[in-house]
């Protein structure tokens, strides 16, 4: 009972003094690897889909307690590898953070994420065969005024697989697409 009472004592504040921010974030894909399986011998084994980089840009709202915070972001994806495998997303993370200090937050949360389309000019590539997948993110981020900069990691928890097939149809390899990455993002408040 005592613990129930402790968090009632704790969420009550949040909620009565909580506040609605939204606005506009901007980000980079540091580092992100994924695996090729090789199923036939037409498949040259040194290509490798390593060392992607890419940008997302989109829109948060967040939700902002004493204590703790809600944030939902929505975002358009790209990356691309030293292959020239280009990947097109639309991702929707959603993050719950613990304020540390009242200008540093630590958040975990979902992402879901939706492929667009993905391409490549290396390779013959047959439909993905689930464009749906999600992650999870672990991050901090730090409140300068309107100004918010944030760093996370997220890895991949369900596969996204693309065929690689060779002139015939045939497949030759298959990329999972799981991404393991970390970004930086800047986001700007703008209420």
């Amino acid at each position: 009972m005592k613990n129930i009472l402790l968090i009632f004592l704790i969420l009550i504040p949040n909620i009565i003094l909580c506040q609605l921010d939204y606005g506009l974030k901007f980000g980079v894909n540091l580092n992100n690897s994924s695996e090729i399986s090789i199923i036939s011998q037409d498949f040259d084994p040194n290509i490798s889909k390593k060392d992607y980089d890419g940008y997302n840009i989109g829109g948060f709202i967040s939700l902002q307690g004493l204590l703790m915070d809600l944030r939902g972001e929505l975002q358009y994806v790209k990356i691309k590898n030293s292959n020239d495998l280009v990947q097109d997303r639309i991702e929707i993370p959603i993050t719950l953070g613990y304020k540390v200090l009242p200008f540093l937050s630590l958040f975990v949360g979902p992402s879901f994420h939706y492929v667009l389309d993905e391409k490549s000019s290396t390779f013959l590539l047959n439909n993905i065969e689930d464009r749906t997948t999600m992650g999870l993110n672990i991050g901090t981020r730090l409140y300068i005024g309107k100004i918010q900069f944030d760093l996370r990691y997220e890895r991949g928890l369900n596969e996204i697989e693309t065929k690689i097939i060779n002139e015939n149809n045939l497949d030759v390899a298959r990329i999972d697409s799981r991404k393991s990455l970390v970004s930086f993002g800047v986001s700007y408040k703008i209420n």
